[in-house]
């Protein structure tokens, strides 16, 4: 890798695509669409306690609301959100371990043949319950929707120093890509 430049951090890049393994047809966790007034909460506990050099960059600089109101402004400007997909991922003992939010990018030259391509907002598993391989099952089912709704193409990228993730998108079977930096700000 190249060197880090200054305010920056790497992001490593994962596609999956037809021919990529596909997700397993049924779920260990139970998801639920889920009101945003508690996907905000949940988020923002995710960020606050996040391996992701741009939540641990940004909570301390601006709050923990403010960080998730960041998110949440992204989305009329380069996704499209459809109903239903932001899932709150809970255990056989129907307990909140983390959630997913899946979502089509708006423009259409990241379009094919009509398809849309899909990505994952935000997802993360809270505190409690990380450690447990929830994030593949969040993975799996952020997979199991764009492949419902005909994406030709899922594009995601996580903080390189977020382990987890990145083996997370590993194990689901995304093809990974060379990291490249992103500023921080």
């Amino acid at each position: 890798m190249d060197a880090l430049q200054p305010g920056h951090y790497w992001k490593t890049p994962f596609y999956w695509e037809p021919g990529c393994p596909p997700p397993p047809a049924e779920a260990s966790l139970r998801f639920e669409p889920t009101p945003d007034d508690l996907f905000r909460n949940a988020i923002g506990v995710v960020m606050a306690s996040s391996l992701d050099d741009s939540d641990r960059f940004t909570v301390p600089r601006i709050g923990r609301g403010a960080a998730v109101q960041e998110l949440f402004d992204l989305l009329p400007q380069y996704f499209e959100r459809k109903a239903g997909w932001w899932r709150m991922a809970k255990d056989q003992e129907g307990q909140m371990v983390g959630f997913v939010l899946p979502v089509t990018f708006r423009e259409e030259r990241l379009w094919k043949d009509g398809r849309p391509q899909g990505t994952i907002l935000y997802m993360g598993v809270l505190p409690g319950f990380r450690g447990r391989g929830y994030g593949l099952e969040l993975v799996h089912e952020a997979t199991r929707l764009f492949m419902a709704a005909n994406c030709w193409r899922t594009f995601c990228d996580t903080g390189s120093d977020n382990v987890p993730m990145v083996n997370a998108f590993r194990r689901a079977g995304y093809v990974e890509r060379k990291p490249w930096q992103r500023p921080l700000a």
